[in-house]
């Protein structure tokens, strides 16, 4: 069913409409760098590339594999219960409230009843989401780093499943994925931890386990996370620059003080 859901998402309207064209639908878990492209290219190289147009008739074929039929209101049913979804997301983001309206109407189009639970930021945080509190949800958690899959992938292995109810470690794993499958993927990221970044074999390695990502969909990666970081040179000079790199000018909360420091007055 997860990989229905996968199927019937059409990421490119979510990046039209939500985003309003300032992201890209994504292809795999990780954020689209350069630094990311080997493991990325071996991904959808390999056949598990994510689509950037969502297939409806692909995801229902799976519905109605599973033994479901279309009601009379256009919604799947088996044994008398609809097939319903409450999908819990932040609140404290217009971006992820667009998105999920956006999700809901794809999915109750294709025949799923959806319908969002918004949730204020500290509610999601900290009741929601590590004590998995929810049937599905929206947020950024799959990305561990950007210059390398191995802190991204270890977020999902079977170390880190607990019992629903119990608070997931560090908010890995938070939809609890075990099973064979998830051994397996385990067992291939496991490989990957003691090697150097630009060992040959890694980027086949994370193919190798995507396969299991892919075949089960514990979460649906969709588009790249967009921010736009503002900077104005009218009152305020010293801000980063390819040329002035004393900061990365693509700055985020952690070090932003450093970039605060080094503003002077331009005594506009």
């Amino acid at each position: 069913m997860r990989k229905a859901v996968a199927l019937i998402i059409d990421r490119t309207q979510i990046a039209n409409i939500a985003a309003e064209g300032a992201t890209v639908p994504s292809q795999t878990m990780f954020a689209q760098y350069g630094s990311m492209a080997p493991f990325i290219d071996a991904v959808v190289s390999a056949g598990y590339g994510l689509p950037a147009r969502g297939d409806a008739a692909a995801g229902q074929a799976l519905i109605e594999a599973a033994g479901y039929t279309k009601g009379s209101d256009g919604i799947y049913e088996k044994d008398g219960a609809d097939l319903a979804v409450k999908i819990h997301v932040n609140s404290a983001s217009t971006e992820y409230t667009r998105t999920i309206d956006i999700i809901v109407e794809q999915l109750n189009r294709a025949g799923i009843a959806a319908s969002a639970v918004p949730v204020e930021n500290g509610v999601f945080w900290g009741e929601v989401l590590p004590f998995g509190a929810f049937e599905m949800s929206y947020s950024w958690l799959s990305c561990g780093s950007v210059n390398e899959p191995w802190a991204s992938m270890g977020r999902y292995t079977v170390k880190d499943v607990v019992p629903v109810g119990e608070r997931s470690p560090g908010f890995n794993n938070t939809a609890r994925w075990d099973g064979p499958a998830a051994e397996a993927y385990t067992a291939v990221v496991d490989k990957m931890a003691d090697l150097p970044l630009g060992d040959p074999s890694k980027p086949g390695l994370v193919a190798e386990a995507y396969q299991h990502l892919d075949a089960e969909m514990p979460f649906i990666p969709l588009v790249q996370s967009f921010k736009l970081l503002p900077m104005n040179t009218t009152y305020w000079t010293g801000w980063p620059t390819a040329d002035n790199n004393y900061n990365h000018p693509f700055f985020w909360w952690n070090h932003t003080h450093q970039i605060i420091h080094n503003l002077e007055k331009t005594g506009g």
